[in-house]
Parts: C-alpha cells; structure tokens; sequence
C-alpha cells in the first residue's frame, strides 16, 4: 500500500474485483446498480456486508483488507460505501446524486452514461472509465492517482480540488473542463485527446484565478511531450509562457518594480512575439524583414553610401548588411563613422536572428 493507501498488492487488487462475482457478489452488485440508478445510498444496500476487522483503526484513510477473511467464494466490504473493484457494463445514470462520497477504487465502467452526475469526493484511483458519457459531471474533491478515462466525453466536467495523477485520458474529450485548483501530473494522451487551448474559467458562480491558468497548461504541453505529438507541445508551450508572462510575471513587476523583473518580462515580451517562445521560426523571418526595411528607411533618410541616393539602393544595402553579406559594393567612408556603427548595428541583428532562426527551425526539423 502506498503513501495514499489506495494502491493494494496483487492478491487484495484480485479480490476485490473477484468477490463481485460470486454468486452472493453478484445478486448484491444488481441491487447496488438499481440503487444507484432509483437513488437508493448504497450504505443501506452494503450496511449487512461490512466485515468487522478490529485491527483496522481508520478503514478510509489506509484501508486494510485482511488476508485471513479473502476467501474466493465469499463477499464482504470494508466499508459502507465500499464498491472497490466493481465492474459495470452499459448502464445509464444521467443527473445521478447517489455517487457522491463513494470508494470506487480499482472500478471498471464501460458504456456507461453518466451526464450531469454528482460524482463529488468520490475516490477514484485506479478506476477505468471507458466509452462513458461523463458530460458536466462533478468531480469536486475527488479524483485519483492512476484513473483512467478511455474515449469518454468529459466535456464541461467539473474537476474544481480534484487529482488526475498519472492517469491516462486517451482518446477522450475534456473541452470545457474546469480546473480550479486541480491537480494534473503525468497524465497520458494521443491523437485522438481533445483539450481545451483556452481553458474554461468558470463554473456555475466560481471562477478560477487566472494565474493558475499556466500550471494548467504546463500539465498539457508535458502531457503532448511524453507522447511525442510536437505539434500539440508547440501550441501549448507558447500559450504556456504567454500566460506565465501576463498573468505571473506582470502582476509581479506591477507590485514590486524592478529592473530585473523589467528585464526579465521586456525579454520574455519580445521572444515571445518575435519567436512564438521558440516555436514558430516564421516570426523570425518575419522580425527579420522588418529590421531590413526599418533600417533601409532610416538609410534612405539619412543618405546611403551610394550615388543615385534611390530607395532601392538603401534596400539593397541594408538587406545585404543584414544577411552579413559583405559585398563591399556600398559602404560608408571614414567621414562617415556614425553610420558606419549604425550599419555595424544592424549586422548584428542580422546575425543574432539568423543564430536564433537557425535554432528555432533545427529543434522542430529535428523533433518532427
């Protein structure tokens, strides 16, 4: 059993799935179904079979099932709304209340419809939820380490205070969920996942705080890296740091100014918007043909190095300048220092943009 005490050893993790299915587990696993579905609470259904262990003190926090009492033939719970390891097939619970509270531990639904259901403070490790409609159902409080949601609709779900720790939602649909002071770590997708890239801010009369939004999407852009679906670590990563920056990094240049806080959020502005935080080398072609042309004005303007003095030729000197050419066709003379340290600047930026072009292009060549 680990820290949480939810994770059983093999011989508790089979018995716990196997005493559905004897011949007592199963007349009791149909009375829980027609009780969850009526709203029958399920304590007045398993009340007859808890099993009293008196060396087990706290049977919620660290559940102990002992050895001695798991006969293969017999039924028992450990707690009143213990349904660790139930197994349900192609029931529908729609705006269901009596899942509230509940130990669904090792639980296996499959074709299951639960929209709208109350599923609040509801233990859920190692279950597996597979082609279920979950649809605006309320996890409040609840959740899990190891839960798995397979192909499910968990559009507009409510996972306010709730854990999905190294839980796996291939295949599902979580648009619309909100996150309020969830907890997402390891969490496993694939192509087929659908995620949110503005993330729902709101449900019913809460609201999320906004500078919870980029742990958020950190928790995404992992998620698209351990499975090495680039496209998708791309887009989050850039809305990942773009949200860090307004709604972390601003707020605390707005309370407490300083120049390393100013330097820090000017730096991350500019890499951002020039360079997509490192994701989109388009924007630094981009940046780079706006350097060329800002200075080839400013060229034309001050007077370029050559005779007929055109604006094709402050073009042409500056994007050769840029790109570190040298023809040595045009250049300033000696009288002219000012403007040789001006164009001087702009090889600079050339070089750095290239540098960062180069970069930025050889990480997603390398990846895709």
């Amino acid at each position: 059993m680990d820290r949480e005490g939810v994770t059983f050893d093999l011989v508790t993790q089979r018995f716990l799935k196997n005493r559905w299915n004897t011949e007592l587990g199963k007349r009791v696993l149909e009375e829980v179904i027609e009780g969850l579905k009526s709203g029958v609470e399920v304590r007045a259904i398993l009340d007859n079979y808890v099993l009293e262990h008196p060396e087990n003190q706290d049977p919620y926090g660290h559940p102990y099932y002992p050895k001695s009492a798991m006969d293969e033939n017999s039924f028992w719970v450990l707690t009143h709304d213990d349904l660790r390891g139930i197994h349900v097939y192609n029931e529908i619970f729609p705006n269901n209340s009596s899942f509230t509270v509940k130990s669904l531990n090792y639980a296996r639904f499959f074709g299951c419809n639960f929209s709208g259901t109350n599923m609040e403070r509801t233990e859920l490790s190692m279950a597996t939820f597979e082609k279920c409609d979950l649809e605006a159902v309320c996890f409040a409080g609840g959740g899990g380490f190891g839960t798995r949601f397979i192909d499910s609709n968990l559009k507009n779900v409510c996972y306010w205070s709730s854990g999905l720790i190294d839980g796996d939602i291939s295949g599902s649909d979580l648009r619309g969920i909100y996150l309020e002071d969830a907890k997402l770590e390891n969490i496993t997708v694939n192509y087929s996942t659908k995620l949110d890239l503005d993330l729902n801010l709101n449900w019913k009369t809460r609201s999320m705080p906004v500078d919870q939004i980029a742990d958020h999407l950190k928790a995404y852009r992992v998620a698209y890296e351990r499975a090495e679906i680039w496209h998708n670590v791309d887009q989050y990563l850039s809305l990942e740091r773009a949200a860090n920056r307004k709604y972390i990094l601003y707020p605390q240049l707005k309370e407490k100014l300083s120049a390393r806080g100013f330097y820090r959020w000017v730096s991350d502005l500019m890499w951002g918007y020039g360079t997509g935080y490192g994701t989109k080398p388009s924007r630094l072609i981009l940046s780079g043909f706006v350097v060329s042309i800002l200075y080839s004005i400013f060229f034309y303007i001050a007077g370029n190095p050559g005779e007929d003095q055109e604006f094709v030729s402050s073009l042409y000197f500056s994007f050769t300048t840029f790109a570190t050419l040298g023809y040595g066709d045009l250049s300033y003379g000696a009288e002219r220092w000012i403007m040789r340290l001006i164009s001087t600047s702009e090889a600079w930026a050339g070089a750095v943009l290239i540098a960062a072009y180069v970069g930025v292009l050889g990480r997603k060549v390398i990846r895709h």
